[in-house]
């Protein structure tokens, strides 16, 4: 038995000349359906204002000045981070542990020692001594993290993320 579509072609081979002719004009003939893809479909129109919107900076109170006096803050931007923040993401990003630092005081400044684990070996743990120091605990981590971050990657352009007090 011979398949479908050998059948299909026996049917048109068996038509005369004259009545394939006569049905290629009916086919031409009659209008072709307009695809439904070559329709665009109408899109929400969205309400368009000139407000643009960001979002507020932060502002972080560091120093001995007890968060509510004058010029005892920094104004962060969106896109700043602080110094000790700067490490941790410099240390998750090369899948080491988060830094450990240790806050000590010398006449009346503090200062502060950063100590970079490695997770494997702990003989082999990076020690930092910052040599300045600041006048509170959170000051003396910060230049600490700074201290770290310009001695395990120069190369950095830590400037641009910086805000002004550090940069």
């Amino acid at each position: 038995a011979p398949s479908p579509a050998r059948m299909g072609r026996e049917k048109v081979a068996a038509l005369s000349t004259k009545e394939a002719k006569a049905l290629a004009k009916a086919k031409a003939a009659e209008p072709a359906p307009a695809p439904e893809q070559a329709k665009p479909k109408p899109r929400p129109r969205l309400k368009q204002t000139n407000v643009v919107s960001a979002a507020p900076d932060r502002a972080v109170s560091l120093g001995s000045g007890g968060g509510g006096g004058e010029g005892g803050g920094i104004v962060l931007k969106q896109w700043q981070r602080l110094p000790k923040q700067l490490l941790q993401e410099h240390c998750q990003r090369n899948k080491a542990p988060k830094p450990e630092y240790y806050s000590s005081q010398r006449g009346g400044e503090h200062f502060c020692r950063v100590r970079l684990p490695d997770g494997k070996d702990k003989a082999k743990d990076t020690h930092f001594s910052a040599p300045v120091g600041g006048p509170s605990a959170q000051d003396a981590q910060h230049t600490a993290a700074l201290y770290v971050l310009f001695q395990i990657s120069p190369t950095l352009q830590l400037h641009l993320k910086l805000p002004d007090l550090y940069a």
